[in-house]
């Protein structure tokens, strides 16, 4: 299946299973014995307790990942979001970027919140990817918050490929990969809200367009389930959708990028049903030369 510019917005009824926090206390002062001699000539001096510093607890929950170079938006910017019962691609606008490389802004999308926390950061001047874990997200038709629990939602922006090249075969990378994020199904602990994922994949082109082959493992409370896409796209511009992506169970909504310096990126957005019947997704980028 094939879509242009496609912008797709599909609204799913998820459960999230909240968790819970814990919380600190500070020291006491201490307790100053005077022991006066047996006949004092003065009056005991008492020494002053210094006094207390309050000590801010380190913070919990830090972004992770890093990107080598902040990317570089333009007209050609697109980007992918997913979340629970969300998901959205279209054209990127304005693109917001902190000094961690985390987006907060990704077209009408906007990430706030004190504190607001992304994951699994990763890109370059090509590409930027993340898992927003913490915060609260807004966008036309409403509002997400994010505690930390099984909800996230995974994003990649990047600049679509102004052509397709006629002939070629490119080899790629092991990829950039979101943790994949529990969304329902089959319960699991809260130890297994997140797994981990890798993945393969290769593009060639010919007078058809572009070819893809994809697989990508993902595991999390130890049980795996596998994805894995065969298809073409037409133009430059096209984003594939494969299996079922756009429900429940396992599929791929697929793009090409422009990775620069005449490197191209693979784009997925993913869903996976493991073994035990629990769903999850993620993002996973890789670039191909």
């Amino acid at each position: 299946m094939q879509l242009n510019h496609a912008f797709v917005l599909t609204l799913i009824a998820g459960s999230l299973v909240a968790c819970g926090g814990g919380g600190s206390s500070s020291p006491t002062d201490p307790v100053v014995a005077v022991n006066p001699p047996a006949t004092p000539v003065a009056p005991p001096v008492v020494p002053v307790a210094p006094p207390v510093v309050p000590v801010t607890p380190t913070a919990t929950g830090e972004n992770t990942g890093t990107v080598s170079a902040r990317f570089v938006n333009g007209d050609n910017s697109r980007f992918i979001f997913t979340s629970i019962g969300l998901q959205s691609s279209g054209k990127a606008s304005l693109v917001v970027q902190d000094a961690s490389g985390a987006l907060s802004t990704i077209g009408g999308i906007f990430l706030t919140g004190n504190p607001s926390v992304t994951r699994e950061i990763s890109g370059d001047a090509a590409f930027a990817q993340g898992r927003w874990f913490k915060g609260a997200f807004s966008y036309s038709s409403g509002a997400t918050t994010l505690t930390g629990n099984n909800a996230s939602a995974h994003y990649v922006a990047y600049n679509v490929l102004a052509a397709l090249p006629a002939t070629g075969t490119l080899t790629c990378d092991a990829g950039a990969f979101t943790a994949p994020s529990y969304t329902g199904g089959n319960s699991v602990s809260s130890s297994a809200y997140f797994g981990t994922a890798s993945g393969t994949a290769s593009v060639s082109f010919d007078a058809s367009g572009a070819k893809v082959v994809l697989s990508i493992d993902a595991s999390a409370g130890g049980s795996r389930g596998k994805v894995t896409a065969s298809t073409s796209m037409g133009s430059a511009a096209s984003s594939s959708i494969t299996g079922n992506y756009l429900s429940s169970g396992t599929g791929a909504q697929l793009m090409l990028g422009d990775g620069g310096a005449g490197r191209y990126l693979l784009i997925a957005a993913y869903k996976a049903q493991l073994a035990n019947g629990a769903n999850y997704q993620g993002m996973a980028t890789f670039r191909c030369s």
